[in-house]
């Protein structure tokens, strides 16, 4: 326990240190702590955004699902890759040259701008931070699960741990070293995750590896080896809604944010290569191969019942421990603690940009963008500052109590939250004739047929749900957004001449 004690205390030593740095180093601006200066390159890009996107989920939540159902739910984060190469290759181009031309600090204000509304910039602040806000509560409980599956500890120490660096490390560095740290938490997790695989194969299965924990699954638990799986979940048709609620990562406002923090556009050639063959191809492999084939392999499922039970959870949020719970029983302590280190690093890199998204909304678009338009830079990062520490507290205190798998909050819950500003986002990019209207309609439909799907349950089915939650609440958005931008008067030329035809010329002068 001491050990793990000095191991904890030394991270998250090494993590305020940096972010110290970052206060020092830092220009004191808005532009500076919302965006990094616009100053961000490829390699750093690389492992902010991919460590913006690869969380506790990734380490516990994602191979915790294909534990319990089988290999089918891999399908999300290959739509999720797609998704985000898609948003580096077509709208981030786009959406950094509109930034970089009008200063723009905010995704929100791009598109408050572009439909000329300060009512569609209200409903695109408070949307997106109702789903993003319970996500960043996921982190820190996410480590305080493995904590307590390493330790016995209950988790909200492990919880308060994560969440205090949290704080520390977005009030003092803001995005440029929360960028930065990525690299050093990027290194920490891959290590972790990747180490503890290999050796856990090695251990467990020393003469025949991989093979072996195949063979042991085609004769105990034949079902995981290919779809539906062990539950019959994963059917063709929820297969194909599985890939395109992954392919919506393209609207993920943490992830679109990264955009707008790019030095210039050279980064937007490279990227969705980089993301495709290192993201996908290689480093989401690695849960897939924990979570579909070594744990249950390790691990037989009935196993795991009986801890769930003894625990007084439900099998999937048990299962969200099941790697950590392998890693403790296989490996030596002072692995398991390093372990336990990468999924911090997993929490905090991407809790860290989610909380950095969040402040600059309620500062930017929030406070300034509809009460103080004239506010200084100084006031507008005080407010963001205080906003990390509201929005830390806040998320945990909804996480706690509404526990749940991870898994499955990502992808029922913040997804189709994060869909419902993609219309707008869209067609406010790449379709002149996008309106005002037809954006605040197509929104506002959205996000009340999703809330209401979530909420309105007749004996334990969602009525409202066909599919999956996004499905019916995207398309309404999208059709409502449409129709009603057609029936309504085009954007002026103004509008058409800063949002289009600038940004056109701006590419191809930098193209040159």
């Amino acid at each position: 326990m001491a050990a793990t004690i000095i191991f904890l205390t030394l991270f998250g030593a090494v993590i305020v240190v940096m972010a110290a740095y970052g206060y020092r180093i830092s220009a004191k601006t808005a532009e500076d702590y919302m965006l990094g200066g616009r100053t961000i390159g490829v390699i750093v890009m690389f492992f902010f955004v991919l460590f913006a996107i690869s969380s506790a989920w990734t380490f516990y939540g994602f191979p915790g699902l294909l534990f319990t159902q089988g290999p089918g739910y891999v399908m999300f984060i290959w739509g999720s890759v797609a998704g985000f190469a898609g948003l580096y290759m077509f709208l981030g181009p786009r959406l950094w040259a509109l930034a970089k031309i009008n200063r723009f600090l905010s995704p929100v204000e791009v598109l408050s701008e572009r439909y000329e509304s300060k009512a569609l910039r209200l409903i695109l602040s408070l949307s997106i931070l109702a789903f993003i806000v319970p996500y960043v509560g996921i982190q820190p409980l996410g480590v305080g699960a493995g904590f307590e599956a390493m330790t016995g500890l209950p988790a909200i120490w492990g919880a308060a741990y994560t969440a205090a660096i949290l704080i520390v490390l977005v009030l003092l560095g803001g995005m440029r070293i929360v960028a930065w740290v990525n690299i050093f938490l990027g290194t920490v997790y891959v290590t972790a995750l990747l180490g503890s695989l290999a050796w856990a194969v090695f251990r467990l299965f020393p003469e025949g590896g991989l093979a072996s924990a195949v063979s042991v699954l085609a004769e105990q638990r034949p079902a995981m080896l290919a779809t539906p799986g062990p539950t019959g979940e994963f059917t063709s048709i929820v297969l194909a809604g599985t890939f395109i609620v992954g392919l919506l990562a393209f609207a993920w406002p943490h992830v679109a944010i990264g955009c707008m923090t790019a030095r210039d556009k050279s980064l937007f050639k490279w990227f969705p290569l980089l993301i495709f063959v290192f993201g996908g191809l290689f480093f989401y492999i690695i849960p897939f191969v924990w979570g579909s084939i070594v744990a249950p392999a390790a691990m037989p499922v009935e196993e795991l019942q009986a801890l769930a039970s003894q625990n007084g959870v439900e099998l999937q949020v048990e299962a969200d421990r099941v790697v950590q719970t392998v890693i403790t029983r296989t490996l030596p302590a002072w692995f398991g603690v390093y372990v336990l280190l990468g999924v911090i690093a997993a929490a905090v890199s991407t809790a860290a940009v989610q909380l950095m998204t969040s402040s600059v909304i309620v500062s930017r678009d929030v406070i300034q963008g509809l009460f103080r338009e004239d506010a200084t830079d100084k006031e507008i990062t005080s407010w963001a500052r205080w906003a990390v520490v509201v929005i830390v507290v806040l998320s945990l205190g909804i996480s706690f109590l509404n526990q749940g798998a991870m898994a499955l909050y990502l992808t029922d819950v913040s997804v189709p939250g994060f869909a419902q500003w993609a219309p707008a986002l869209v067609g406010g990019l790449l379709w002149k004739r996008g309106t005002r209207q037809g954006a605040i309609a197509g929104t506002l439909a959205g996000v009340v047929y999703l809330v209401a799907s979530l909420l309105i349950v007749v004996d334990g089915e969602r009525i409202l749900v066909i599919g999956h939650p996004v499905i019916p609440s995207l398309l309404l958005n999208t059709i409502v957004y449409m129709v009603v931008s057609w029936a309504t008067p085009r954007p002026s030329e103004q509008i058409e001449n800063q949002f289009f035809d600038e940004v056109d010329a701006y590419l191809k002068a930098e193209a040159t």
